[in-house]
């Protein structure tokens, strides 16, 4: 390959890789990770991640609590039951938000903090 052609293209590559969602906490077996998603001309999405890394299905019910400067402007709730081993990933499983309240200037500039309220995970009925 031309060495010209090298440093471009691993550039590209290297600008192409998603966005890494960020660790909020793992609760009694299941990891609950986070990212922002910033579409062109619509309202910012929280993207939420969530794994079940044990051997048993769970029910987790959390409470998402966005603050904007230090004050608490929404909260999410995302009840879900989860198979062993089970990962639910933003968009593609429907664990993502629209905030209301916070614009995506807001968020980009950091001016925004996200909070895991009540959170609890019991066994789920469902194999």
């Amino acid at each position: 390959m031309n060495r010209k052609l090298l440093l471009p293209l691993l550039l590209l590559a290297a600008g192409c890789t998603p966005t890494q969602y960020l660790h909020k906490g793992t609760y009694d077996g299941i990891d609950v990770s986070y990212r922002w998603n910033h579409p062109a001309g619509k309202p910012s999405e929280l993207l939420l991640r969530l794994e079940n890394t044990t051997d048993n299905a769970l029910r987790i019910d959390l409470e998402i609590d966005l603050t904007c400067q230090g004050r608490a402007v929404e909260t999410f709730n995302a009840d879900t039951c989860m198979r062993a081993g089970q990962v639910l990933n933003g968009k593609l499983n429907g664990i993502y938000f629209i905030p209301q309240q916070v614009t995506t200037e807001q968020i980009r500039t950091g001016g925004t903090d996200l909070g895991l309220g009540r959170t609890t995970v019991t066994p789920c009925d469902r194999p």
